[in-house]
């Protein structure tokens, strides 16, 4: 008899009205909800272009991470190599997610493994070298996300993987001293703390 008491007050418990309205927490408020859709006239070559260096997102034709991944690295003063040009991958019902493929190295553009990372925070962009020529990996899906604190056509550029964002690091890339890395926050839920760091336009290429 106890326990039947016990589940009737919880049942009542339930289904009473208490009358507090139902809001959403801040943090099942997802920004990649405004993200764009890149227009199809766009999607032979694109540039990516960093708001913090002045240069462009760019494979390292040179100097691969592992035997399977190539570094990637922001030029400065306006630097524009043919490593820096990037194919856009879109298949119907993607919904504003994309693939990057690198037309130099004929690389996909992908996150790296948590095993990987440069330290707790920091996670590497890199190119696949070893992988499908025609299909993305599933690290590989990228979406533009508009910032309103900031400009036409300059967004935030997320992974959809790991929901996490891609920044200029002031770190600069070892193996060329004169241009900075590229990582995604880890573990990170404060996309709202954004500066120019966070910030690329995007353009057709030229």
């Amino acid at each position: 008899m106890g326990l039947f008491n016990a589940l009737f007050f919880v049942l009542s418990a339930l289904l009473i009205d208490t009358g507090y309205s139902s809001v959403s927490a801040p943090f099942c408020q997802c920004p990649c909800e405004n993200r764009i859709s890149i227009s199809k006239d766009w999607f032979n070559c694109i540039t990516i272009y960093s708001m913090k260096t002045k240069g462009y997102v760019t494979a390292d034709e040179h100097y691969p991470f592992f035997k399977e991944d190539r570094y990637v690295f922001a030029t400065n003063q306006n630097k524009l190599w043919g490593t820096a040009k990037w194919k856009v991958e879109y298949r119907e019902g993607n919904n504003g997610t994309y693939g990057l493929k690198n037309l130099y190295v004929k690389e996909w553009l992908h996150v790296g493994r948590n095993d990987q990372a440069r330290d707790s925070f920091r996670r590497y962009l890199l190119t696949k070298i070893k992988g499908d020529p025609n299909i993305p990996p599933r690290d590989g899906y990228w979406q533009f996300i508009p910032d309103p604190k900031i400009g036409k056509d300059v967004y935030r550029i997320r992974n959809t993987f790991t929901g996490e964002y891609l920044f200029v690091d002031d770190e600069q890339h070892i193996q060329r001293y004169d241009y900075n890395r590229l990582y995604l926050w880890r573990h990170t839920g404060n996309y709202q703390s954004t500066d120019n760091r966070h910030w690329f336009k995007i353009a057709k290429c030229k």
